[in-house]
């Protein structure tokens, strides 16, 4: 412990470090202890007069001891009215608590020790050191003072001192108004010229020496919040420059008192800073009235960024819910390719891919002429060998993606081959081929001619469809189906998936019945385009 400490005046306080020092007096952490446990207290010593100096200018002006003595029981006694005045607040829980009180005599001299104990908390210069506030935490603080200083205006008293000096911090997070050391009620001040309490934050009414009311505080507190809200730094100060000399905050204080409107604070939004400078407007009837008015301001934009930060937390979810919904579904959609491919199998493959083999075939025995019955014979049989096994040849067909993309190859290849066809129509409009009865024939539909901009291509028998393939000249943009009878038997979407008789499935009727409508039309005339069903 520190020897230069004073003793305590309180049985069972100890004065253990000292934690501030004003003009009129020290302050210092206290510590009672009792079963094992530590108590705190912060104790507050003002001294009257306040030195030598103080009772000898006083002295020579009175002309005695005695008139001395009455000038300085006179200050003793306001003060200890203010103290007083200071129980009033026990129990808001945003104004500092005075505990007890207490007044020691000099033996020796004229003069008196003030003992002030109060609650302990963190000095609010203490908690900003290393630090920037959050604009909720401002916004936070404002709302707490209004608190302090609405319980004032009930009370007629004015603080004319607020400033982060006197600004203390709980240990829950909670900012409290302290030192009311020039404090004055209401009807004593509205007279005074004083100019009392810090110029940086003092209201223009009070810097001129006019009368004054409780808007002092109001406007006190705005500049409090505009400087945190400002990097620091009071309206009119050069952000620019690291270090602020004693000019420029002359400077800066003198266009203020001039009327001269500051700029907005630049750590918050346009809203909380359009409260703030109405706070500390230069004209008092320009500012909020009162404290309650300027809470419920500064509640009302908390309110407002808790419902956009609700918001934001709502969209953030949704958005998580859906980014693990797509990737459940693509995970979904990856396995049921997989399941689709093991579950093509000779039993489905067989039936379909032999008729198409069995259809060309045919037309190709019919209708070729000698010099290609060979090479069509050969290319028939390569595609049963092809597609005859009870399960595909991994040494000749990958999946079944790739078999049908072969099909689709060696139809195309028996057709065009195929030289007593009779081509009907042009490139890029709609090319027809027959054969000499009319039994086999192909359909060539260009985007230009296609209601959906694609290529269509359809393979009829017997003027019956069985195959038709519809693409996008851009790629990766296919779909194939496989008629019997005029129903449609398979549906293959592109690499992603195959469907096979879901008549539960809309997309695969209306899809299989409007390339059935738009093959017959084709084939049947359709040279105009509006004849083609949608």
């Amino acid at each position: 412990m520190d020897k230069d400490l004073p003793a305590s005046v309180w049985e069972g306080w100890e004065l253990v470090e000292k934690i501030g020092e004003g003009s009129y007096g020290q302050v210092y952490k206290a510590e009672h202890s009792e079963r094992g446990n530590s108590f705190y207290s912060a104790i507050k010593v003002l001294s009257i007069p306040h030195g030598k100096n103080e009772l000898n200018g006083v002295l020579n002006e009175t002309g005695s001891e005695a008139a001395t003595r009455n000038y300085f029981e006179g200050l003793l006694e306001d003060c200890v009215q203010e103290i007083k005045m200071m129980e009033l607040f026990r129990g808001n829980s945003h104004v500092v608590s005075v505990e007890d009180y207490k007044v020691v005599e000099y033996l020796d001299e004229i003069g008196w020790d003030i003992y002030i104990r109060m609650e302990y908390l963190e000095s609010f210069t203490e908690y900003c050191a290393g630090r920037n506030l959050s604009e909720a935490e401002v916004v936070k603080l404002g709302i707490d003072l209004c608190r302090a200083l609405e319980y004032c205006s009930k009370l007629n008293i004015i603080h004319r001192d607020v400033k982060p000096e006197n600004i203390f911090v709980s240990r829950f997070g909670d900012f409290k108004l302290g030192d009311f050391g020039i404090a004055r009620q209401l009807e004593a001040s509205m007279s005074s010229l004083s100019k009392k309490g810090t110029y940086s934050y003092m209201a223009p009414e009070m810097y001129r020496g006019e009368k004054y009311d409780n808007r002092v505080d109001i406007c006190s507190l705005g500049l409090v919040m505009y400087k945190l809200l400002n990097f620091n730094r009071l309206p009119f100060l050069n952000m620019e420059k690291q270090l602020i000399t004693y000019r420029d905050k002359e400077s800066a204080l003198a266009r203020r008192m001039s009327g001269e409107k500051p700029a907005e604070p630049l750590q918050c939004t346009p809203e909380l800073a359009g409260i703030v400078l109405k706070a500390c407007d230069y004209e008092a009837d320009q500012r909020y009235q009162t404290a309650e008015e300027f809470r419920k301001a500064l509640e009302w934009y908390e309110k407002k960024k808790e419902c956009e930060s609700e918001e934001r937390d709502r969209n953030a979810e949704r958005k998580a819910a859906s980014d693990e919904k797509r990737l459940r579904e693509h995970a979904i959609n990856a396995s049921r390719k997989k399941r689709v491919k093991k579950r093509i199998s000779s039993k489905v493959l067989i039936p379909l891919i032999s008729l198409l083999v069995i259809l060309f075939c045919i037309g190709v025995g019919v209708y070729v002429k000698v010099v290609l019955e060979e090479a069509v014979r050969k290319q028939s049989q390569e595609l049963l060998e092809l597609l005859g096994k009870s399960e595909p040849d991994p040494r000749q067909v990958d999946d079944f993606s790739d078999s049908i993309q072969r099909v689709k190859d060696e139809a195309t290849d028996i057709v065009t081959n195929i030289k007593n066809y009779d081509v009907v129509g042009k490139e890029n409009d709609v090319l027809k081929y027959y054969d000499a009865d009319d039994s086999l024939a192909k359909v060539l539909v260009y985007p230009e001619r296609s209601y959906d901009g694609r290529f269509e291509e359809y393979y009829y028998w017997d003027e019956e469809l069985f195959f038709a393939y519809i693409w996008s000249s851009e790629g990766g943009d296919e779909e194939m189906f496989y008629y019997d009878e005029g129903v449609l038997i398979r549906w293959i979407e592109g690499e992603d998936a195959c469907h096979d008789n879901e008549y539960d499935n809309p997309e695969y009727v209306s899809k299989g019945d409007k390339y059935w409508e738009n093959a017959l039309q084709w084939k049947e005339g359709g040279e105009n385009q509006n004849d083609m069903s949608d």
